[in-house]
């Protein structure tokens, strides 16, 4: 403990030493993404009397997804923001290459299969390059409408289940479902409650400068955990590690008091930025709501770092090092969707978002700064941390053995 702490103060020696160098490390990024941003941003501003145009797409034949797709269409209607249509595959293409369509919600031709197997039914997006933020708006609707057809699809199969042991014969199952699909999908579906939910999630996208300042923020916070690691590393010639192990100084206090250092610095600075972002927008926040808000930062600095320093012990060169921190704080913020829009990616590649942590941290923080939810789940995202911190643990274990 005393060689952490002895270390630890000379990290932070080091820092007000170079107090400049670290002022440009924090306000550089800051300067580049911002004047990114505010370069694109009237492109992706929504002319207000501009409604948002869907293609519904159904290439599934069944009468339930027709039933479904024609509904979604009625609904939305009614909708100010949004005009649906129902289109062939190839029309909605059309219209989405000539720049009249916004995206495409396509029903896949398995959907009714799937939902009547316990397969979990899926939707997909073709979105439009030309406007991103409104992409992003039918993103979101897409999953909302998802959710309530999971929820139809539950009770459906529950019943169905209970059902099969009765005398009721095939024909009558099969009416059964389709029967239950409908009344709990009008139920759910019903256009108070999607209206409703449609106009929350357009709120971030109301005010884009509100919801990109936090975009900027999250990537930031990405981008300080790295470079700040990077710029605390040193070179420890061979003469003086053979001195500090004598003198009984192991390699990981050194390698953890830096981690600490990171975290601490970064944590404090990231937390005052969202907390004066907080307090610009109209809702009102409690302090549970601050540390769930905090607790996620924390997530994401200690997992960013952690990944930092796995690649730290194992490669020597600096250089080597150096791009891979580069190459992981790329990564890291396209993966997130907090810039780019994870729907312009292959959809092979969008499977895979939500197993990483930056895309589950930036979902949540979204969900809890707009929406105001009063929950969350740090399942994901802690378990990544505790994997990572017993895969770091055992190289550095590993390390240690083999320097003996």
């Amino acid at each position: 403990m005393k060689n952490f702490v002895f270390f630890t103060h000379q990290y932070l020696k080091q820092m007000k030493k170079k107090w400049w160098k670290l002022l440009l490390l924090f306000v550089f990024p800051l300067m580049i993404i911002a004047l990114s941003i505010l370069a694109i941003t009237p492109f992706l501003l929504q002319n207000e009397q501009q409604k948002i145009s869907i293609a519904i797409v159904n290439e599934d034949s069944a009468s339930e997804s027709q039933l479904l797709t024609q509904l979604i269409v009625t609904i939305l209607k009614e909708n100010t923001y949004v005009q649906a249509e129902l289109l062939s595959m190839e029309e909605a293409e059309m219209r989405i290459k000539q720049n009249d369509s916004t995206a495409a919600i396509i029903f896949p031709s398995n959907f009714a299969t799937d939902l009547y197997e316990g397969t979990s039914v899926k939707l997909y997006v073709l979105g439009n390059p030309e406007e991103k933020t409104q992409s992003m708006v039918v993103n979101e609707l897409v999953e909302t409408i998802a959710r309530y057809i999971a929820s139809a699809q539950a009770n459906i199969l529950t019943v169905y289940h209970y059902a099969k042991d009765t005398s009721i014969s095939p024909e009558e199952l099969e009416n059964l479902k389709l029967e239950l699909l409908m009344d709990f999908t009008f139920y759910t579906m019903g256009k108070s409650k999607i209206l409703r939910e449609y106009e929350w999630v357009l709120q971030p996208f109301e005010n884009p400068m509100h919801y990109f300042s936090f975009a900027i923020l999250f990537c930031l916070t990405i981008i300080w955990s790295i470079l700040l690691f990077v710029f605390l590393s040193k070179q420890t010639s061979k003469s003086l590690q053979v001195r500090l192990k004598l003198a009984g100084v192991a390699f990981w206090q050194e390698h953890v008091a830096r981690i600490f250092t990171t975290f601490m610095t970064v944590f404090l600075l990231s937390n005052v930025f969202f907390v004066i972002g907080l307090a610009q927008l109209e809702a009102h926040y409690f302090a549970l709501d601050y540390m769930r808000i905090f607790l996620f930062v924390s997530l994401l600095i200690l997992l960013t770092i952690v990944l930092c320093a796995i690649f730290d012990v194992i490669f020597h060169s600096g250089k080597i090092k150096l791009l891979i921190s580069l190459l992981l704080c790329v990564f890291l913020i396209a993966v997130s969707g907090a810039i780019f829009p994870t729907i312009y990616f292959p959809y092979s590649m969008q499977q895979l978002f939500p197993y990483f942590y930056p895309f589950d941290i930036w979902k949540w923080l979204t969900d809890l700064i707009f929406e105001e939810r009063n929950y969350a789940s740090y399942t994901k995202s802690g378990l990544l941390l505790l994997l990572a911190f017993a895969l770091y643990s055992s190289i550095i274990y590993i390390k240690g053995r083999l320097a003996r």
